[in-house]
């Protein structure tokens, strides 16, 4: 699997005493699209944070069923890229963390179950839909995005895993 890692603070492995870890999806359909979350003016993909001792597999699982409704057989999900980023002093000070997000490609043709969808209230908040856009034309709106999105890291980062999973420098 294929990763970046951000360290702009140069830290090592040792120094790291909190950890974050997040599962996402990349979800295509039969039809080219491929499924965002648009919420507070952000695009991003599916997924979210692992909870306790949940494994990366176990929370993608859960996520897309919390989010969208349905559970996908287990040999459609593949692992193919993470994004790791180490901060210093971050979200507190003497915090030292690790993010991870694993990345899924999933092949499928989901489509939401709106009657089972479990969401958070910060979700319900910021207005959570669910949206196909063609993957021909994904970048190009999410790249627009950015002029009025309130989570400028989560777009780039969620653009670049797209750009990834087309194979687009």
């Amino acid at each position: 699997m294929k990763e970046i890692i951000h360290n702009y603070d140069n830290l090592k492995d040792e120094e790291i005493n909190k950890y974050v870890k997040r599962a996402k999806a990349i979800i295509e359909n039969y039809n080219n699209e491929i499924l965002v979350v648009n919420s507070d003016k952000n695009y991003f993909l599916i997924g979210g944070h692992l909870d306790n001792e949940e494994s990366f597999d176990d929370c993608i699982i859960r996520e897309i069923k919390e989010e969208a409704g349905i559970e996908i057989p287990y040999k459609k999900r593949k692992p193919f890229f993470s994004i790791k980023y180490l901060c210093r002093d971050y979200p507190n000070k003497g915090d030292n963390t690790k993010y991870i997000t694993n990345y899924y490609a999933i092949k499928y043709d989901l489509i939401p179950n709106i009657d089972n969808l479990n969401l958070t209230k910060d979700e319900i908040k910021g207005n959570f839909r669910l949206e196909y856009i063609n993957k021909d034309k994904i970048i190009d709106v999410l790249t627009e995005s950015l002029k009025s999105c309130t989570k400028e890291n989560v777009v780039k980062d969620t653009i670049l895993v797209i750009k990834q999973y087309l194979n687009i420098d």
